[in-house]
C-alpha cells in the first residue's frame, strides 16, 4: 500500500490491549506497511482525529479498537474519498466479524494489502434525550428500545475487565432480570409502509449480520446490497428474553413467535418516551 496511512488507536485498558498494538503495529510494519499513530483521549476524540487526517492529506485512515472507535472514525470522514480500514482491540468488533474478518492477523493482511470494498452507510437522524435533533453515520446498527438501555447499564468496568461483547452479554441479562427490560408503544414504517403499531421491546436496523459483540442478529445480511435488515421484538416476560438470546447468538431466531425481521432502504421508528 503506498498511500499515506494513520492508524487511530483507541488505548484501552486490560486484556493486555498495549501489547495487542504493538503485535499489530509489528505485523503491519513486517508486511511493509509505512503508517503514523494517533491515540485517542476520550468519547468523541476518534472523530476529531480522524477529520484532521483528513484535512492533513492521508488516504487511508485505520481505526484501532472495537466498533464504537470505528464508528467515530466513520463520522469523521463522512464526503471525503478517504479509505476506512479497522483493526479489532477489545470485545466488540461485530464489524468485522460481518465482514467475516475473525483475527487480528486477517485484519493485518488486508489493511496492508489495501484491500478494498464498497460498503453501505447507515444513517441515524434522532431526536436525543435533551430534545434537540441529531443525526450520526453508523457501520453496525441503531437500535431503539431495550438495546439502548442493555448499553446504557453496561459500565465502564465490565467492558474493561470482561471485553466488550461479554461485557455487553452480562449487561443485557442483568437489564432483562432487573425488570428494565420494558416494551414500549412502537410504530415502525418500511419504505413509507407501516410495518408494526403495538408493544415492542427493540427494533433494530443493522448494516451487518452481528451486533452485541457477536450475537448472530441479522444472519442474512449482506452489507452492500444498499438495504438495513430490521429486526424486531414484541413484548415478552424477562425470562423468555434470557431464552431468546442464546438463538439471536446462533442465528436461529427468526422464526420465534414474538420476532419479524424485513428489509428496507428507509425506517422511519416513532416510540413513546
Amino acid at each position: 500500500m503506498d498511500q499515506r496511512t494513520v492508524l487511530i488507536i483507541n488505548p484501552r485498558r486490560g486484556f493486555g490491549a498495549a501489547a495487542q498494538v504493538a503485535r499489530m503495529e509489528g505485523a503491519l510494519k513486517r508486511l511493509g506497511l509505512h503508517f503514523d499513530t494517533r491515540l485517542t483521549g476520550g468519547r468523541g476524540h476518534a472523530t476529531a482525529l480522524a477529520e484532521r487526517a483528513v484535512s492533513d492529506g492521508y488516504e487511508t485512515i485505520v481505526a484501532v479498537g472495537g466498533d464504537g472507535t470505528i464508528n467515530e472514525v466513520v463520522n469523521g470522514v463522512v464526503g471525503s474519498s478517504v479509505t476506512v480500514g479497522a483493526l479489532p482491540l477489545g470485545g466488540n468488533n461485530d464489524f468485522l466479524r460481518s465482514l467475516g474478518i475473525w483475527t487480528w492477523r486477517e485484519a493485518c493482511l488486508v489493511v496492508a494489502r489495501g484491500t478494498e470494498r464498497q460498503l453501505d452507510l447507515g444513517l441515524a437522524e434522532y431526536v436525543g434525550e435533551d430534545g434537540r435533533s441529531a443525526r450520526r453515520h453508523y457501520v453496525v446498527l441503531a437500535d431503539v428500545g431495550f438495546g439502548s438501555e442493555v448499553v446504557r447499564n453496561t459500565p465502564g468496568r465490565f467492558k474493561h475487565a470482561l471485553g466488550g461483547g461479554l461485557g455487553y452479554v452480562v449487561s443485557l441479562y442483568r437489564t432483562a432480570g432487573r425488570g428494565q427490560a420494558r416494551a414500549r408503544r412502537m410504530r415502525v414504517e418500511a419504505d413509507g409502509q407501516v410495518r408494526q403499531e403495538e408493544n415492542l421491546l427493540l427494533v433494530e436496523a443493522l448494516n451487518g449480520s452481528y451486533a452485541g459483540g457477536g450475537l448472530r442478529v441479522a444472519p442474512t445480511a449482506v452489507m452492500d446490497d444498499g438495504l438495513l435488515d430490521v429486526f424486531t421484538v414484541k413484548e415478552m416476560h424477562w425470562a423468555a428474553i434470557w431464552a431468546l438470546f442464546p438463538r439471536i447468538y446462533r442465528g436461529t431466531h427468526l422464526d420465534h413467535e414474538k420476532a419479524a425481521y424485513f428489509r428496507a432502504r428507509q425506517v422511519l421508528v416513532e416510540a413513546e418516551r
